[in-house]
């Protein structure tokens, strides 16, 4: 089921209610466009027109540990896609953006949500996706037109939203019912598009500040930042950008 809107604050957000009033798996909210789009650590995603803007509502069945994974396959899900049948070769920076050559071209933003034992509607996860498809750079926002791009910026081509929209659904779901299955296999497979290995890096959370080097991500999906004293630190949460 996909419900479509052609604009709307945040397709996350009605997702979400569909969820608590027991909308299926599977079920989809688009839009158009999103005046409220939102991104990691609250901040605002632009949503002009031409995007593929959706939140997929899953329920799914492996043990809720695995739940924080779910948004790096889900982008694992999507550079697979776009480097299949666009040629390009999109890269992932962890936890949830996806670049193409140095500019921002994709946003993830997942929410889980774990009821009760015995209320299984009130447990899923939504994943919202922002993806600049058939966006034009002057249809950002100014002070964004340097640090984003998209998919017709490259091929010069605009793409079929519903379909690609049908090929993206399918591999997120189908790489989140491997998750329950083969973790150690996919995150080894998002190694290979990370953006930030090799790069210098820098941490902040809060106070708290690390300068290093990108080394990509261990076992249970946190990144690895390696010091200049050789001491390497797992990261989870907080914010991870390349250093000047």
């Amino acid at each position: 089921m996909i419900i479509f809107y052609d604009q709307t604050d945040s397709t996350n957000r009605i997702a979400f209610d569909l969820m608590r009033q027991g909308y299926p798996d599977g079920t989809v909210v688009q839009a158009g466009q999103q005046s409220a789009g939102r991104g990691q650590h609250g901040r605002r995603f632009s949503s002009p027109p031409g995007g593929l803007y959706f939140s997929l509502l899953l329920r799914p069945k492996f043990d809720v540990a695995r739940l924080p994974l779910v948004t790096l396959v889900t982008g694992l899900a999507c550079c697979q896609v776009i480097a299949a049948h666009l040629s390009l070769h999109p890269r992932l920076k962890w936890p949830n953006d996806i670049y193409l050559q140095g500019r921002k071209l994709a946003g993830i933003l997942c929410e889980n949500s774990v009821g009760p034992p015995g209320d299984p509607l009130a447990s899923g996860v939504i994943i919202g996706v922002g993806l600049n498809v058939n966006v034009r750079l002057e249809d950002f926002p100014e002070d964004l037109q340097p640090l984003v791009t998209s998919l017709f910026t490259h091929t010069g081509k605009e793409e079929d939203l519903a379909s690609l929209l049908q090929t993206l659904l399918a591999a997120i779901k189908g790489a989140v019912v491997a998750l329950g299955k083969e973790a150690s296999s996919l995150l080894h497979q998002w190694q290979q598009y990370d953006y930030l290995l090799g790069k210098k890096i820098e941490y902040t959370a809060g106070s708290t500040s690390l300068f290093g080097i990108g080394s990509g991500i261990d076992h249970t999906g946190r990144y690895c930042l390696l010091d200049a004293q050789g001491v390497k630190h797992h990261i989870i949460g907080g914010q991870l950008r390349i250093s000047s």
